[in-house]
């Protein structure tokens, strides 16, 4: 405490009115805080919200598990934030769709966690703060500013990457099941059936690109076209080479030419696709060594080869 009051000292000037000001700031901290503990405690027991949200968040269905308090608060949180920007919400919702998040609260707790774990992180510094030595008052401010910034980006970079990790997953395991469904379609069955037991074949060994499938067979029993579900597949999963493929198949569904034959021409450009990704991977391997190899071995490589002449070199001027 006295360690704050010494840094808004320095930067006000007065210490009367440094005393007034923390006085201040601490009781509207506190006042604010239990008037957001009360607003969000009334609406979460309150059955008639707790029933609203529920329904609107699609939990009507007896089957699905009720939300918690905790994401509840979190929706309310983020809904507060983007509500007003329905641009940034929908470029948000299919950055989180690539990553695999589908809930239609996605985006409100997305935007919760972004705004309140740099708060949080910022408060826990400040109280760390008193217990690091000889700080100056730059050197706190800029920390806090790291710590805030890095509690802002932490999320988007979580997110960023898990993205990327799962488009690679469907990218290498979409040749496959290119290959079964060829299999399938050249057997007799038509596209949806031969999407469906592809979906089942690789639910263990590639669940992410099952689980896509079966919602395109979904969409299919529902009533969409098999074009318009695929297109949907292009626009959840967010590759380019699936989106050719959808072109690929409207033209055939369109054009009444085999299913099977596009398949099977596509499957063998994406396997020699994936293959030319993996060559090229495999040739950036010896540049990215380079920078390992002459910071880590290349300093034991001198001490181990040259440390022993070195001794023997400044034994002998020392005799001298």
């Amino acid at each position: 405490m006295n360690y704050l009051l010494s840094l808004l000292n320095r930067m006000v000037g007065d210490e009367q009115m440094t005393r007034e000001l923390f006085a201040g700031v601490i009781g509207l901290s506190v006042v604010l805080l239990v008037v957001a503990l009360a607003v969000l405690a009334k609406g979460l027991q309150s059955p008639v919200q707790r029933r609203l949200l529920s329904i609107k968040r699609g939990h009507a269905i007896e089957h699905r598990a009720p939300a918690s308090n905790l994401q509840m608060m979190l929706e309310q949180v983020g809904q507060r934030f983007s509500s007003g920007e329905k641009g940034q919400a929908s470029k948000t919702r299919t950055l989180l769709i690539h990553a695999g998040y589908r809930s239609p609260s996605a985006v409100q707790v997305y935007w919760a966690i972004r705004l309140l774990l740099p708060l949080i992180m910022t408060g826990i510094t400040i109280m760390l703060l008193p217990f690091i030595p000889n700080l100056s008052l730059l050197l706190g401010v800029g920390l806090l500013m790291l710590v805030f910034g890095v509690g802002w980006l932490a999320p988007a970079i979580y997110v960023g990457a898990r993205k990327e990790a799962r488009m690679s997953r469907l990218l290498i395991a979409f040749p496959d099941a290119l290959d079964l469904m060829v299999v399938c379609v050249e057997s007799g069955l038509a596209l949806p059936q031969a999407i469906e037991r592809v979906a089942e074949e690789m639910s263990v060994s590639q669940p992410d690109l099952a689980l896509e499938l079966a919602l395109v067979n979904a969409e299919v029993r529902a009533g969409i076209p098999s074009t318009e579900a695929l297109k949907h597949l292009a626009e959840r999963t967010g590759l380019d080479d699936i989106r050719g493929l959808v072109s690929l198949l409207a033209q055939s569904i369109r054009f009444g030419t085999s299913v099977g034959t596009t398949l099977r021409i596509y499957a063998e450009e994406f396997r020699d696709r994936r293959t030319q990704m993996a060559e090229e991977k495999a040739a950036k391997v010896g540049t990215k060594l380079v920078f390992p190899l002459i910071f880590c071995l290349w300093p034991s490589f001198f001490l181990v080869a040259i440390g022993p002449a070195i001794i023997s070199v400044f034994k002998v001027f020392g005799k001298i």
